[in-house]
């Protein structure tokens, strides 16, 4: 049982405040990001879906496992950075510890995804391409996202912003905005310019033995790597399952057209209102503010959290219609069944989310490595099901 510290909880104008000060802006670039990520995948969802469907079966697993790993990672710096065991710069040792141990998370769980794929698809032709396209960007991603990971949690930090308010949905915002144009990249560079393709894979090598080097695992970094590997692990097998529905009703999503772009947008932003409230629990967990299973502070947040949700759908929309017009050079316009539901997806997730951090820590595990990943994997499962459900209704 968790000791309370009493006078923790905030009031609805501290609350408020903060979700307008911090959470708005941050969600706000997140989605605007996310679309980015959306014009490239709308743009060319067509050819991978045709001539690499084993990518469509890997991506949301994909993008669900940066975020996975790197929310984690954010979550254990802003962990850090309040009990004062990490300075907040980016030559703190424990900076470059847990980017290089994220880099070795990383390449298990993509193997995993990988093999679902080929035996959903069963295309063997593909099979080895899709493999070093996959594992070349995700060396690349992790490094970047990496210190971009450093940066979200350090900076809001040492301006007085509370970290676990905005570093989740940025660093998951960034691992989509860089998955999908990097993938698409490399799969065009094996096509073309084979030869540039492997001497980049070749230099994606080089550089994290780079990150690694004199680096040692003690008794804490091991238990890390094993308790979030051990997650992630199983997280892609169950985040396969938002593959294979992406992939079986690729025709369905294509064919809804908005949704091809905004696919990325409402995993992402579902999975870090979610990330956002698991990180927030886990860390008062870690300070003892946690008084009963169920509290005002945590409904308040919860209840504002969600009206930000209905904005950001109505956003999301908006932007949508204009990336699809620009890209697609097609007209499309509200979708009224997506802005109905969509807050009561995010008001289930978050609220998931709260759940899972408690129970992780009565399990005796850590939630600031169980929270963020589990969370987001199952946003993406419900998300990739809503979008399905919408696309449905208006195809």
């Amino acid at each position: 049982m968790v000791v309370v510290r009493v006078g923790s909880s905030k009031g609805v104008e501290e609350l408020l405040k903060e979700i307008i000060l911090a959470s708005f802006p941050a969600l706000f670039l997140c989605l605007f990001l996310d679309f980015f990520a959306g014009a490239f995948l709308g743009k060319f969802f067509k050819k991978i879906m045709i001539e690499y469907p084993i990518i469509l079966v890997i991506l949301p697993g994909l993008m669900g496992l940066r975020g996975n790993i790197y929310g984690s990672l954010a979550s254990r710096f802003t962990t850090m950075l309040h009990l004062g065991e990490m300075n907040p710069t980016l030559k703190d040792k424990n900076v470059v510890k847990n980017i290089f141990i994220s880099i070795l998370l990383s390449l298990l769980p993509v193997t995993i995804l990988w093999l679902v794929g080929v035996i959903k698809v069963r295309e063997v032709g593909i099979a080895v391409a899709v493999f070093l396209i996959v594992i070349t960007s995700t060396i690349f991603t992790s490094l970047l996202l990496g210190y971009s990971t450093a940066l979200a949690t350090i900076i809001p930090f040492k301006k007085g912003v509370d970290p676990d308010a905005v570093a989740a949905p940025i660093v998951t915002s960034i691992a989509d905005l860089i998955t999908i144009p990097l993938l698409v990249g490399f799969m065009f560079l094996y096509e073309d310019t084979p030869k540039t393709f492997y001497f980049l894979l070749v230099l994606a090598i080089i550089l994290s033995l780079i990150v690694g080097k004199g680096f040692k695992i003690g008794e804490q970094e091991r238990k890390v790597f094993v308790e979030v590997l051990s997650i992630v692990g199983v997280l892609a097998f169950i985040s396969s399952i938002s593959g294979t529905l992406l992939e079986s009703y690729s025709d369905i999503i294509h064919a809804s057209i908005i949704f091809s772009v905004m696919y990325p947008a409402i995993l992402d932003s579902t999975g870090n209102l979610g990330s956002v409230i698991g990180a927030k629990t886990s860390t008062r967990i870690h300070l003892g503010e946690i008084e009963k299973l169920f509290n005002k502070t945590t409904v308040i947040e919860i209840s504002l959290y969600t009206i930000l949700a209905a904005i950001l759908g109505v956003l999301a929309n908006l932007i949508a219609i204009g990336v699809v017009k620009l890209t697609l050079h097609t007209h499309i316009g509200f979708v009224k069944p997506f802005l109905l539901l969509y807050p009561l997806l995010a008001f289930g997730v978050m609220w998931m989310a709260y759940f899972l951090a408690i129970t992780f820590d009565r399990l005796g595990l850590d939630p600031d490595n169980a929270t963020v990943p589990t969370i987001t994997t199952l946003a993406d499962i419900f998300s990739t099901l809503f979008t399905v459900g919408v696309a449905h209704l208006i195809v």
